[in-house]
């Protein structure tokens, strides 16, 4: 760390976890009670109420309407076991999603914590056996961007189809609405490499991932209660947890030592009293680096210091 470099201090299974906004969280989602449609569509032999016979004008020329009981947008876990519910249910259901290939599940390597499943199997795929499940009962999968909601019968002006989804290629009329957009890690502007690496490499969850790095050199960035639950999680794994924060969260006064006292107390007490935590305070991360193997370390700059 001479100069205020941490480099190549990570092997190639190394792990730098963003701790600024906590995302292991389940995706959200929102339903309103269920009813039936009246058009139908057959499908594998079942009938499921998914009709798209009108067209919309909207400013470049007609667009395609469906209508359908359900519609969900996001096509993650949580958006495919609902489809998969409401469309067993016989509820004609729609999942749009805008990239099957950028949620938390998609870009993980490997599964090892969910259960019945294989190891070896990646995120990816165990993304798409959710999907072709969902669609076998009947649902129907549009890949689309969602720009705007209705969610009233006095902004639809529609009091069957009291939803409304718009994307460029088609709009959704729905009964029922469900939100399951997920959640990816933290907002802002990412770092240099953070992008390049997530997946392999950069984390989001120490829960999720800290079992594959193991005896390895790790860092958490984050002035949070969340980081330091991240931080701490991680010493049962890592060989050394480095904390990086952009403050200072203590300081001097006439009657001693003062703690930030947003943070948790009791869990910062118990990180200060692990062997392999070190704290850099007053540090920012500048770069995420790595090779093709994945991440070998990160830049930082200490206040005062060069990078």
């Amino acid at each position: 760390m001479v100069g205020g470099i941490i480099t190549n201090t990570m092997a190639a299974s190394s792990l730098l976890l963003f701790a600024l906004l906590l995302a292991c969280q389940s995706a959200s989602a929102f339903m309103s009670p269920l009813t039936r449609t009246s058009s139908t569509l057959q499908n594998n032999n079942r009938h499921h109420d998914v009709s798209s016979t009108t067209a919309l004008q909207m400013g470049m020329g007609e667009m395609e309407v469906i209508e359908c009981d359900v519609a969900i947008i996001g096509g993650g876990p949580a958006g495919c076991t609902c489809a998969l519910y409401t469309a067993r249910a016989d509820l004609s259901t729609v999942i749009l999603d805008k990239n099957p290939a950028s949620g938390a599940l998609a870009i993980t390597s490997h599964i090892a914590n969910y259960p019945g499943v294989d190891r070896a199997m990646t995120g990816a795929e165990l993304l798409e056996q959710m999907k072709v499940q969902a669609v076998e009962y009947g649902t129907k999968y549009e890949k689309a961007q969602v720009f705007m909601i209705d969610v009233n019968k006095d902004e639809t002006g529609d009091d069957v189809y009291t939803k409304c989804v718009y994307t460029p290629d088609v709009t959704i009329k729905a009964r029922s609405l469900v939100l399951a957009t997920g959640a990816m890690g933290r907002v802002g502007k990412p770092f240099p490499g953070e992008k390049e690496f997530l997946g392999s490499g950069v984390s989001y969850c120490a829960t999720c991932d800290g079992a594959f790095y193991r005896d390895s050199v790790v860092v958490v960035y984050g002035i949070s209660t969340e980081a330091i639950e991240e931080a701490l999680f991680l010493t049962k794994f890592a060989k050394t947890v480095h904390w990086i924060t952009s403050l200072c969260i203590s300081r001097e006064t006439a009657s001693g030592l003062e703690r930030n006292k947003v943070l948790d107390q009791e869990l910062l007490d118990q990180l200060y009293a692990c062997e392999n935590v070190e704290h850099l305070e007053k540090t920012k991360l500048v770069e995420v680096l790595g090779d093709m193997s994945g991440v070998t370390g990160v830049k930082i700059k200490r206040q005062g210091m060069e990078e």
